[in-house]
This record gives structure tokens, C-alpha cells and sequence, in this order.
């Protein structure tokens, strides 16, 4: 895989921005407004979506990390 200029880094960190986001209300928004059947269920789902929006979160500014800001 050939390495990719800075455009191309921040495009794929501000996919991964999105991913988290979806993630996060996935996880944590919707189950405010959904019904469960069981405890687990109300405990899993928030610590599933913020387990992973915090990786894609990471995986962004992984991408970032080399990046100037011109």
C-alpha cells in the first residue's frame, strides 16, 4: 500500500469522526428510547457503542498524529 498525503489522512479520519459518531448514538443515544427486556440488554449495548465510538475516535487521530495544520 503506498502512503497517503495528508488530504487523503484527513478524509479517512473524518470517516472514522463518523463512525464514532454513529457508534456513540447507536450505543448510547437510542437505548433511551428503546425497550428492553432484560437488564443486560440496558448494560451491554451503551458499553458495546462507547467501546467502540472511543476506538474509532482513536483510529482518527491515529491517522492524524503526523498531520500538520497548514
Amino acid at each position: 500500500m503506498n502512503k497517503l498525503n495528508a488530504a487523503q489522512l484527513k478524509a479517512l479520519s473524518g470517516f472514522s469522526n463518523t463512525v464514532a459518531a454513529t457508534w456513540f448514538s447507536a450505543g448510547i443515544i437510542t437505548p433511551f428510547f428503546s425497550k428492553f427486556k432484560t437488564l443486560t440488554e440496558v448494560l451491554y449495548f451503551p458499553l458495546i457503542g462507547g467501546v467502540i465510538a472511543s476506538f474509532m475516535l482513536w483510529v482518527s487521530l491515529y491517522l492524524l498524529r503526523g498531520v500538520n495544520n497548514d
